[in-house]
């Protein structure tokens, strides 16, 4: 009898032990952390903005963004920067140049700051699962705004593209589609870099992703960006990604690509995770203008 009350103590401390590692893991991967600050704004290139605020849809957390406008232009992208950046310090601090760019070739520009980064509400992020809601709340204040549905694209970087394809999927005024160094699959992401990521054995990988879905209310095995964005069809999706990065494999994109069968996609060599336009910037903005022109109608 006492070895059975041994053997149970021992368990549920052993238990205890798993699922408490479990949350602190689920914890610290969705925690925002630091990033290099960058000092350009969009005024850096001559342009006016205002600096807004509006409520994701659904939950509501108040979200920061910058507003380029553009007289007399019918039409909105949305820039939405991936994990540990903002609107300010994405692509090493070149987003500005970015909706600069973009600006001058035609469109009103807004800037979003996605929850738990820059002067957005909330302190974690969730792999797209929630910040698709604050692409939503953007595409709402636009909207508000008077763009018109399928005028406004969403381009979307990392965390950001797997953020934007969720918000197309799900709301058909947005017309167009660009998605940048994103993952096709959480799963197919997390697993092959566990161990030498995390520094644990395979055995523990289950229990975190446990515990993500009780503590934040998200499966990670539903994460799958390349089912959503299947459901964007037919409107126009352009694809970019390095074949050199480091974090997410080309092969991705490439999954992403296949799923979408309206998709271009475009390789680029040499970049960096998430920094196609630091690295190729004059590639990046003839791929992009070019799409832009001739596939959003």
């Amino acid at each position: 009898m006492n070895f059975l009350i041994w053997f149970f103590l021992v368990f549920i401390v052993l238990l205890l032990a798993y699922f408490g590692i479990g949350a602190f893991i689920a914890v610290t991967m969705t925690r925002v952390g630091e990033h290099p600050q960058y000092d350009q704004t969009p005024s850096s290139f001559g342009l006016d903005f205002d600096t807004v605020a509006f409520p994701s849809r659904e939950d509501g957390l108040k979200l920061a963004a910058w507003f380029v406008p553009h007289r007399g232009a019918d039409r909105a992208i949305i820039l939405v920067h991936g994990r540990n950046a903002s609107k300010q310090n994405a692509i090493s601090g070149r987003l500005p140049a970015l909706a600069a760019a973009l600006h001058k070739a035609g469109s009103n520009v807004l800037m979003l700051d996605l929850r738990g980064h820059g002067e957005s509400e909330g302190n974690r992020y969730t792999f797209g699962v929630y910040e698709r809601r604050d692409v939503l709340g953007a595409v709402d204040y636009l909207l508000k705004k008077g763009f018109t549905p399928g005028k406004i694209a969403l381009l979307g970087i990392s965390l950001g593209g797997a953020a934007v394809i969720g918000a197309a999927a799900r709301e058909r005024a947005v017309g167009a589609l660009v998605v940048e160094s994103t993952f096709a699959d959480l799963i197919d992401l997390v697993t092959p870099n566990w161990t030498k990521e995390s520094g644990l054995p395979m055995f523990f990988l289950p229990g975190v992703y446990m515990m993500w879905q009780i503590l934040f209310g998200f499966n990670p095995k539903d994460i799958k960006p390349v089912e959503e964005i299947a459901r964007v069809a037919p409107r126009p999706v352009l694809i970019l990604h390095s074949t050199t990065d480091e974090v997410i494999p080309v092969s991705h994109a490439k999954r992403l690509a296949e799923a979408a069968p309206q998709a271009e996609l475009v390789l680029f060599e040499g970049c960096d995770h998430a920094e196609l336009f630091r690295d190729c910037p004059q590639s990046y903005l003839d791929a992009v203008l070019k799409f832009l022109k001739d596939k959003w109608r």
